[in-house]
């Protein structure tokens, strides 16, 4: 609960001379400059900026009001006031890395040491600071040390600060009460320190609806009737103590919702949110207390409904939590993957929850395309005309129009393009990765029904306002808790090459967010996020298919995506966004997602008997352990954040999900390890994943090449069909039952046609066979085709052939003369004495061989790849048709004889 805005504050101070908050936002940039003023203007402007949520001016004003030569003849409550709206400010500042929290209680400490402090206005900054130090780390300590100051904040008064830490302690008490309940309950029985702290929330609770009403009778307090803070404090302690009625005829007596900010109306109803997410909670984990002080967890859900009206669907919202989806990289095979994983969920009713999209590499391409169906969908219906059906077609479309552009090879057509290449070798801002970022959008994302078709798209058009909503004031951020079908915020995740830090692309700004940089160990500066309105004019337009393509570039195959003269003296170079975090989960945790959806389809490293001890192959295998060792790292931290309930539902997917491991004996070992109890019970070391798919085939679709070429229909179904029902079996046991249950009609997906072949049949080998050949990134036609595979053993054949002729004939040549060796000699002194003359000439026509060398080699392997794409790549999607194996069985089934 934000901390309620006092009158007394804007006592004395100057008058606002702005009106309009970009015109504020212009007069602090001024000051900041070394535009001479008093400190009164600061402040003043620093509240009204903080007040529009501008925390990054408002610290800085604050900072500089502080720093002003008549600072120190102020008086010590002027200078204390600063002081705290400094440390306010620092640490709700989104543009501060993480350790702001750190710096915010060190300015508190400047002015009024909390520890010894008896201020509640300093005693519930400290106490929210570490509450939000919570949030972040997941350590309870934090939590405790943020119920402590709050509770000393309490102990002076519920009248002095109008409730504010009193409301926030029974908070924390009721959260911590969960948390030992929890434990206490996988022991068998019930907390007894969970029962003392939920009788000491309900006893602070009492108190202030006891001493907070009679304050709008008092002289002077005419002002709290319109505070709308004081009426939520008062409306959160009667919901607390279960009297939801009373809580809605509290708020219902505040001031219009329409006078009100809308972050201020969403911070109230998500604090009911949470409290009635805590009573069901305590109504499982505490049955006994439950009795004695009765909870009624339906008619606290029908009041808040009653109270909300037409926003009624934002009660499912506030009690789950923002959902975030991240999509991980892994080339088309991630792509395909999540596709099976989108089905799912479109089936389960969970898309139109989706509030933050974060996309990496091989993610990023089909999350783009997802979303622009999303907002193609969400601009031409109201919010109350969507329907599940809607999500599911949109699915649909990717299942059949996504595969279709994949199939187009885009990495060969890049390779094969002799002008792309030629432009890309001799002007050096143009590259191979801005032309895969066009092909992205001619090949896939035109394919999207909006009206655009092949047009160029841009970031800043993905900015759009929903059917129905009101176009000056709608921010998804605000106003997406109240819808039923939320506005997606894409995040396509880059890494940058200078700095090594994680580099965002979104609709309305890009650059390096601040979030994932502790300052304590990194040492590099960070490029600033910027909104695109304020860039130079040549990056305010950026291309949508480069920012994928950016986030898609493979280090060593395509080049980075350059960004030259974004920042001063710097040449920005972006590479694969899974170069720092290839699950995409940085970005979810740094928008304070509550429940996380992870589709993790990236390569993982596989253990192999004979690891290469080559000059390439060591740093190769060593970039696999850290990517792999940085994987185990972010799940162990979601995990934690799960089990401390700041996550209430993580469902995590991965490749290698069921598949055994068992630990290997040392030769001659005479104590043999038991798999059963190192690695799985026996009941789960059958032939089938828990999900259904038989072990060896979830195994080859792990190892299928992580490209950008054509992906059969088999490869492509079969990996569909995997994430398909590896995510039916993980949302059963880890989301459902955190949103309404959505009608399971059965639904026809056309993958799901491939999943019979996963299975022992007549084809079954033929296609375990495409599969395995699937992990290798060239020639598979050639292991697939009998007619090329004989080819390619007389090709063999002749190349040895004619090598060894090669080395019969020439072995016999005197390399090596008396003639020669003069020759030579004489070679050398005339370069001595003729070199500096003739060396300008010499490189002139060295350049000149090089430059048609490579034109050359250019030509001929664009020659090749145009061969490849014109044959052998429309060969290998032949041999991988699902309907040419439909057929077959078909034919089987016509041939078998039906037994009587």
């Amino acid at each position: 609960m934000p901390t309620p805005s006092s009158p007394t504050h804007n006592q004395g101070q100057a008058p606002e001379v702005v009106v309009t908050l970009a015109e504020r936002k212009a007069r602090a940039q001024k000051l900041l400059r070394g535009v001479e003023t008093d400190i009164p203007e600061i402040e003043s402007l620093a509240a009204a900026l903080k007040k529009g949520q501008e925390f990054g001016y408002a610290r800085r004003l604050f900072a500089l009001a502080r720093r002003h030569t008549g600072y120190k003849s102020l008086g010590a409550k002027q200078r204390l006031r600063l002081g705290q709206q400094h440390a306010l400010c620092t640490y709700k500042d989104p543009d501060l890395p993480n350790d702001r929290f750190q710096r915010a209680f060190e300015i508190l400490c400047e002015v009024d040491d909390p520890a010894s402090s008896v201020d509640q206005e300093t005693l519930g900054l400290a106490g929210g600071i570490f509450k939000r130090i919570w949030q972040v780390e997941g350590q309870r300590q934090s939590l405790e040390r943020s119920l402590l100051f709050y509770r000393r904040g309490h102990a002076l008064g519920a009248t002095n600060d109008r409730g504010y830490n009193g409301g926030n302690a029974a908070f924390l008490l009721d959260v911590l009460a969960r948390e030992d309940a929890r434990e206490a309950r996988k022991a068998g029985g019930e907390s007894a320190v969970a029962a003392a702290g939920r009788k000491e929330a309900r006893r602070i609770r009492e108190e202030l609806i006891r001493q907070l009403p009679p304050l709008f009778d008092e002289p002077g307090n005419e002002w709290l009737r319109e505070e709308w803070w004081f009426h939520a404090t008062i409306a959160e302690a009667y919901f607390g103590l279960g009297e939801y009625d009373e809580a809605m005829t509290r708020l219902r007596g505040a001031p219009a919702q329409g006078d009100v900010a809308p972050w201020e109306f969403q911070s109230t109803i998500q604090q009911l949110g949470d409290l009635l997410q805590l009573h069901a909670d305590f109504l499982e984990l505490m049955p006994k207390y439950s009795v004695e002080f009765p909870l009624d967890v339906d008619r606290a859900r029908s009041a808040l409904r009653e109270y909300l009206g037409p926003f009624a669907p934002a009660v499912e919202r506030v009690v789950a939590g923002k959902l975030g989806l991240a999509l991980s990289g892994g080339g088309f095979r991630a792509s395909l993957f999540h596709i099976g994983v989108l089905a799912c969920l479109a089936e389960r009713d969970a898309l139109r929850h989706i509030e933050i999209l974060s996309c990496v590499s091989g993610g990023s391409i089909t999350g783009a395309h997802y979303y622009l169906e999303v907002q193609r969908l969400l601009s031409q219906k109201n919010d109350s005309d969507i329907t599940q059906q809607d999500y599911i077609e949109i699915v649909k479309h990717l299942e059949d129009h996504f595969l279709a552009g994949v199939q187009t090879n885009l990495r060969s057509q890049v390779l094969a393009e002799l002008w792309t290449n030629l432009k890309a070798m001799f002007w050096p801002a143009y590259t191979r990765t801005q032309r895969l970022g066009e092909l992205y959008e001619s090949n896939l994302f035109s394919r999207v029904d909006d009206g655009k078709g092949a047009k160029p798209r841009y970031m800043d058009d993905l900015k759009f306002t929903p059917r129905g909503e009101a176009a000056e004031t709608f921010k998804p951020k605000y106003d997406n808790w109240r819808r039923r079908n939320k506005v997606p915020t894409l995040v396509l995740n880059a890494t940058t090459l200078n700095t090594g830090h994680n580099w965002q692309f979104t609709a309305t700004w890009m650059g390096e967010p601040p979030s994932g940089i502790d300052g304590e160990i990194d040492g590099n500066y960070r490029l600033r996020r910027l909104y695109y309105e304020e860039a130079p004019l040549d990056f305010r337009r950026i291309r949508l298919g480069h920012a994928v393509a950016a986030s898609s570039c493979v280090p060593g195959l395509f080049e980075p995506l350059v960004l030259q003269g974004l920042y001063p003296a710097k040449t920005v170079r972006l590479v694969d966004g899974g170069v720092f975090d290839n699950q995409g989960v940085a970005s979810l945790l740094e928008q304070d997602c509550s429940i996380m959806l992870v589709s993790d389809a990236s390569g993982q490293m596989l253990a192999i008997d004979e690891p290469s001890a080559g000059i390439l192959g060591v740093p190769l295998r060593s970039f696999s352990v850290s990517m792999a060792r940085v994987r185990q790292a972010e799940y162990r931290e979601l995990d934690a954040r799960r089990r401390s309930s700041i996550l209430r539902g993580l469902m995590f997917l991965h490749m290698k999900k069921d598949l055994d491991v068992d630990p290997v004996d040392w030769v001659e070992c005479q104590d043999p390890s038991d798999a059963s109890d190192e690695a799985r019970p026996v009941d789960r070391r059958g032939i089938l994943t828990r999900f259904g798919l038989r072990k060896d085939v979830q195994g080859l679709l792990a190892g299928i090449r992580t490209d950008l070429d054509s992906f059969s229909e088999i490869e492509a179904y079969s990996l569909m069909t995997s994430g398909y029902r590896m995510a039916q079996f993980e949302f059963r046991r880890s989301i459902e039952g955190l949103f309404p249950a959505a009608e399971q009609n059965k639904i026809s997906w056309k993958f799901l046609e491939a999943e019979c072949l996963l299975s022992p049949g007549s084809d079954f080998n033929t296609v375990m066979k495409q599969l395995k050949v699937g992990g290798s990134g060239a020639f598979k036609v050639w292991r697939l085709s009998r007619p090329l595979g004989v080819l390619g053993i007389l090709l063999i054949v002749g190349i040895l052939g004619a090598l060894i002729w090669a080395w019969h004939h020439w072995r016999a040549v005197t390399l090596l003369t008396v003639g020669g060796v003069g020759t030579t000699v004489l070679a050398a002194l005339a370069t001595l004495l003729l070199g500096p003359m003739l060396v300008r000439l010499i490189r002139f026509r060295s350049t000149l061989g090089q430059v048609g060398l490579v034109t050359a080699a250019t030509l001929i392997a664009s020659f090749g790849f145009k061969i490849h794409l014109a044959l052998f790549d429309r060969w290998f999607l032949k041999i991988g048709k699902l309907a040419r194996f439909q057929k077959s069985a078909a034919k089987e089934r016509r041939t078998t004889p039906v037994n009587a």
